[in-house]
């Protein structure tokens, strides 16, 4: 079946009818839209030689695989030809590696990706094969051959990378009923032998779908004496059990088997049947609907004598069965996360729905950094008064899922709770990006470095490990030296050593610019030293040539070294003669390190 135009394409075949077994190598195809068959004549490029047994595979893009056979001198085959379903032209590929030894009645399977074509069993000079083979069909080379299982007149597929087969003759033309598969990352071979003992009423193994039962073991173990053809719908195996040619045999069925829950399922028993009157040898399949091709019954014997081409075709509408392939019943598509945290997010600062406000610092004002975050929710009674920020509206609910501070809060029924009110003392843009990570669970890329900076103090104050994480990932690549020093800091009250180890090298690196910045002057006293100090006891400052050297040729270096008092740069009467000590260092200077902190 090519499922691109819905037509079914019939490749070689002997001839029955005028019983001469005149071998075939032309091509048919029967139009399911018209039933209407017709013969491809005069198909151009190197055709095939007449023969019977051999697999015909879809690839893709129009093109038709044949592999193997029997011709009319009793030679198995192991040729290869493509056909070109849309220029109607044959070609024979070169391939590679070792050919598999000529078969027929053998299996042929594709891979899900459509890029290999697994080979399995067959026949050959009264041997029956027992290997699996596959032709990466990218590169056209043929794989060595495994072990699988001696097995001719089966069908294969594949799923979830294994290779299963279904049905087929033994060695002592025995018809097994059992499911064999060849796992193809480790070639372990299992098999999955059905109990025909199972009572019907166990409930521990019987399980009710739809009108269908399923169940584990065989659901006609009494009637594998029939003629069954399959169809691979997906994960679903379909099963139609025609009429078999014992005369006392008259039961049909059509049951599925569902490979990834290793169950059998009956759809239909001999009570429905649609399989009478005719004589069927081959099964399609496009999309929902199964196709059963045949011949037609001489009504003069009791049982019918089959008339032998094929003349009958039968669609089997699988939904009507309840056995339409599970890719092609899709549920409604679900909205992504992401669209659900933008309905949150919308909800953010929404005056009309909020029913909680918060309040922050003015950014313009300059009050206390995030030394200041000792954990004080609300301004307190103080004497100055301090600057409020407009009001930020929020929603009570939203914050108590995903703020535990927020929830302990409400459940303690403290003053913020009766006055729907809270005032958190940090810079309003950086309460505004916590408040918008709790709504969207992301930092807006708006969001300033120095921004996520003091959000990471946050983070570790209000203990949101993954703010945090978020925050490390946005600043470990945003240094500069605008920002180093106030990163630095905020590392520092956060305990975040790597961070704060990292912001210092960067500092100490340029250190001559850093130090004219605006950030580094806005360190408190103490920080100032303690930055200072991430320089180890052999550190030195060398400077660059400054406008003084400049004007004079001369290059200057200044060292501070351990027990050295008059080199500290900063001392605990840090003024603005200390702070012009620090600058008397240019703007190239940098601090040098010896040992584990070498730059």
């Amino acid at each position: 079946m090519c499922p691109e135009d819905r037509k079914i394409y019939i490749f070689g075949g002997f001839d029955f009818t005028m019983s001469t077994d005149e071998l075939f190598n032309s091509v048919m195809l029967i139009d399911t839209n018209t039933y209407k068959a017709t013969s491809i004549k005069e198909p151009s490029g190197t055709i095939p030689s007449g023969r019977h047994g051999h697999t015909a595979t879809y690839w893709k893009d129009g093109k038709l695989i044949i592999f193997g056979g029997e011709n009319e001198r009793g030679v198995f085959l192991n040729d290869l030809y493509v056909f070109d379903l849309r220029t109607l032209t044959w070609s024979s590929p070169t391939t590679y590696g070792r050919k598999p030894i000529g078969r027929s009645r053998h299996a042929a399977c594709l891979s899900e990706c459509g890029k290999r074509l697994y080979f399995c069993g067959g026949f050959r000079q009264h041997t029956v094969m027992s290997d699996i083979f596959c032709l990466d069909l990218e590169t056209m080379t043929w794989s060595d051959s495994r072990h699988f299982v001696a097995r001719y007149d089966h069908v294969a597929t594949v799923h979830n990378e294994k290779v299963w087969i279904f049905g087929g003759l033994t060695q002592d033309m025995g018809r097994p009923s059992e499911v064999i598969w060849f796992d193809l990352r480790t070639s372990a071979v299992a098999s999955l032998r059905f109990d025909e003992g199972i009572n019907e009423g166990d409930d521990e193994d019987v399980l009710r779908i739809g009108n269908g039962r399923s169940r584990r073991g065989t659901p006609n173990p009494d009637k594998r004496a029939g003629t069954h053809f399959y169809a691979f719908c997906g994960s679903t195996v379909i099963d139609f059990m025609t009429h078999g040619p014992a005369i006392h045999n008259t039961e049909t069925s059509i049951t599925s088997f569902d490979l990834t829950e290793q169950r059998w399922r009956t759809l239909a028993d001999s009570t429905c049947d649609i399989f009478s009157g005719n004589a069927w040898a081959y099964v399609a399949l496009s999309g929902t609907t199964a196709f059963l091709l045949g011949s037609a019954l001489y009504p003069e014997s009791q049982y019918g004598i089959e008339h032998e081409v094929i003349c009958r075709i039968l669609p089997i509408d699988l939904k009507y069965y309840g056995a339409a392939p599970k890719q092609s019943l899709q549920p409604p598509t679900v909205p992504q996360p992401e669209s659900l945290n933008a309905d949150i997010s919308a909800l953010f600062d929404d005056p009309e729905t909020s029913d909680f406000v918060i309040t922050a610092i003015p950014d313009g004002h300059d009050g206390p950094g995030p030394t200041s975050v000792a954990g004080a929710d609300s301004a307190g009674d103080t004497t100055q008064p301090i600057p409020v920020s407009d009001p930020i509206y929020v929603h009570a609910l939203i914050l108590q899922a995903r703020w535990p501070h927020f929830k302990r809060l409400t459940n303690s029924r403290m003053r913020e709770y009766h006055r729907k009110r809270m005032h958190i003392p940090e810079k309003c843009s950086t309460v505004r990006a916590l408040l918008s990570y709790l709504y969207s669970d992301t930092i807006a890329t708006t969001v300033s470095v120095v921004t996520v900076a003091k959000l990471l103090v946050l983070s570790n104050m209000y203990a949101l490990p993954r703010l945090r994480d978020l925050c490390i990932s946005r600043i470990q690549d945003g240094f500069d030296v605008a920002n180093a020093p106030t990163i630095w800091e905020c590392a520092k009250i956060a305990q975040e050593d790597v961070l704060r180890t990292s912001a210092a090298r960067f500092c100490l690196r340029h250190w001559g610019r850093v130090v004219r910045t605006k950030a580094f002057r806005g360190l408190s006293k103490v920080a100032m030293l303690e930055i200072c100090e991430e320089v180890d006891l052999e550190g030195q400052v060398v400077m660059g040539w400054d406008s003084h050297d400049r004007r004079h040729g001369s290059r200057s270096t200044a060292s501070a070294n351990e027990g050295d008092t008059s080199g500290a740069m900063l001392d605990d009467a840090t003024s603005e003669a200390d702070m012009a000590m620090a600058e008397d260092v240019d703007s190239d200077g940098e601090a040098e390190f010896d040992g584990d902190s070498a730059t």
